[in-house]
């Protein structure tokens, strides 16, 4: 018997003419790990929603056709019935946070159920320990990373021993390291426990090769379900299609029989060099301009952000900057790169004065950023922060737009031509008359994104710009922000998205408790690192260290076969 089961479902959220779930089915068996694919805005949240029965009793809207799970009609039974059946972790883990602390936060659905005080005392301390949470005890929700909250909201989900366990892109804001440990923890509880697992995910190298089945949405049909290895046959010739970056590698030259993992693209390399060159690999200058492989950082220019000996303390006593010193030069573009809570975007609020130093100073175009205003020092640094939801302030998505340019003071006779560019870039112009907060979670993050880049500010700050979006649109983020740069504006890019960093970015800054570990050229900067560097570098480490971006990684490999 299967535990999910969706049949024939349709549904249309209210007010909205276009379903945003049509005809879907789909089945997921006791112990499976289904693996939900498809563009933003594809329908993935919503079927997620449907499973643990907030669409429709939450959500309202018109719904046909069957999902029951555990035998349970999910139209007909309680959304707290079904809470024990299925556990599921949202996009944002600010909607999911009810409590003050980590642990009253993963002790309050124990509560809810009536566990004894000695089983929930167990059953927390394990989570947290096997998450890794245990050093956040004493912190306050609102004290914590992005990255931090959105483990603790894993962690209440987990401790409730659910039936099936639906994620809605769990690891968007998650650092590399942290990222493999949950997923290798997810996988070990489907393996070792039969826990049923659906998981939705953009950024499919981490977990591709953990699915039994990949299911791919597409405007809110089911397009595929297969294996992961029929996916990476299915998505050749469909550039848009989520797939690990060596999988796409190796598609775009091969056309066929694509590895899967940076194990299999390296044991294909090694193989292919062992080949073409016996002993002597394939060295770096046949897939990386050596000559740009420089330290990375500016020389002789006036640094349009200069931060000296920089420290920063919160109220609770936590040193999040420890003698922080880096400059951004006119026209750089650098990648802030780290675990969760190294301090990346603690460092950046400081830019524009979101923050002011407890030690130390910021110099923003040569005047420090003590004593003005954030909205003046908006005007020469942009920034996107974490959490989209902070910076949507209007009823539709080109009003949104219009409020910055209004506040940029930009001339009324480029407003309507910059708001098309922006709508035009991020795919956006059919929700320009839609309430943001309507959107999903990856489109509100393309509105925020819209609402700063389109003043063109000189330093523009995005911090996890990526978090939420599918592979075609960053590529064509990607290609603008390469634009912008090339006009001589800075960009400091925070992501824990390296591929993303390394195909724009020249700069990487590493950041590890507060301080600075590496700074310097991307190639230098990922290739020292074991877990920070792309999957391209891991596969063709051996054989030509340098390579770090796709473009790289397409050469070397043309050139071994």
């Amino acid at each position: 018997m299967d535990l999910v089961e969706v049949k024939n479902l349709t549904y249309s959220y209210p007010g909205r003419d276009r379903p945003a779930l049509e005809g879907v089915d789909l089945r997921l068996s006791p112990g499976e790990f289904v693996l939900l694919l498809g563009s933003s805005g594809s329908g993935k949240s919503t079927l997620c929603r449907a499973l643990n029965g907030l669409v429709p009793h939450f959500y309202g809207g018109r719904i046909s056709g069957k999902v029951t799970v555990s035998g349970k009609d999910t139209v007909l039974a309680r959304v707290s019935d079904l809470a024990g059946h299925v556990g599921m972790v949202f996009q944002d883990p600010e909607n999911q946070l009810v409590t003050e602390s980590p642990v009253s936060e993963v002790a309050f659905g124990l509560e809810n159920m009536g566990l004894d005080p000695a089983t929930m005392r167990k059953r927390v301390e394990e989570v947290l320990a096997t998450l890794r949470l245990s050093s956040l005890k004493e912190k306050k929700i609102s004290e914590l990373s992005g990255g931090q909250k959105q483990k603790v909201a894993l962690a209440s989900v987990l401790v409730m021993h659910p039936e099936v366990l639906v994620l809605d892109e769990p690891t968007s804001q998650l650092d590399p390291i942290s990222a493999d440990d949950f997923l290798s923890t997810l996988k070990s509880l489907n393996d070792e426990l039969g826990l049923s697992v659906l998981l939705t995910e953009h950024r499919v190298e981490r977990c591709f090769h953990f699915a039994d089945r990949v299911v791919v949405l597409e405007k809110g049909r089911v397009s595929f379900s297969g294996t992961p290895g029929e996916m990476s046959a299915w998505a050749a010739g469909k550039p848009w299609a989520p797939l690990p970056p060596i999988t796409r590698l190796f598609l775009s030259m091969n056309g066929a029989d694509a590895p899967l993992t940076v194990k299999q693209g390296r044991e294909r390399i090694r193989t292919l060099a062992g080949d073409a060159r016996g002993e002597d690999g394939l060295s770096v200058e046949d897939a990386v301009d050596a000559s740009r492989m420089g330290n990375g950082k500016p020389g002789g220019e006036v640094p349009l952000v200069k931060v000296e000996n920089l420290s920063y303390v919160y109220g609770d006593g936590t040193e999040a900057l420890k003698g922080i010193n880096l400059t951004v030069a006119p026209g750089e573009f650098i990648a802030l790169i780290g675990e969760n809570g190294s301090g990346k975007s603690t460092l950046v609020k400081h830019f524009n004065g979101l923050l002011k130093p407890s030690r130390g100073k910021v110099l923003l175009d040569g005047k420090s950023t003590k004593g003005q205003e954030v909205a003046r020092l908006a005007r020469t640094c942009g920034m996107l922060g974490q959490n989209p939801n902070n910076q949507l302030l209007a009823d539709t998505t080109a009003e949104e737009i219009a409020i910055t340019l209004e506040a940029m003071e930009i001339p009324e006779s480029s407003r309507d031509r910059l708001t098309d560019r922006v709508l035009q870039l991020l795919d956006l112009e059919s929700f320009r008359d839609d309430d943001p907060r309507d959107l999903s979670c990856g489109e509100r993050e393309r509105v925020a994104l819209a609402s700063v880049l389109v003043y063109e500010p000189r330093l523009l700050v995005l911090d996890e710009p990526t978090r939420g979006v599918d592979q075609e649109t960053k590529n064509r983020l990607a290609g603008y922000l390469v634009e912008y740069h090339s006009r001589g504006n800075a960009v400091v890019l925070v992501t824990h998205d390296l591929e993303f960093a390394a195909s724009c970015c020249e700069r990487v800054v590493l950041m590890g408790d507060g301080r600075v570990l590496a700074d310097g050229d991307k190639h230098l900067v990922l290739s020292e690192s074991l877990f920070f560097t792309t999957q391209f570098n891991k596969t063709f480490r051996e054989t030509a260290p340098g390579v770090v971006t796709g473009e790289e990684a397409a050469r070397a490999l043309e050139a071994l076969s």
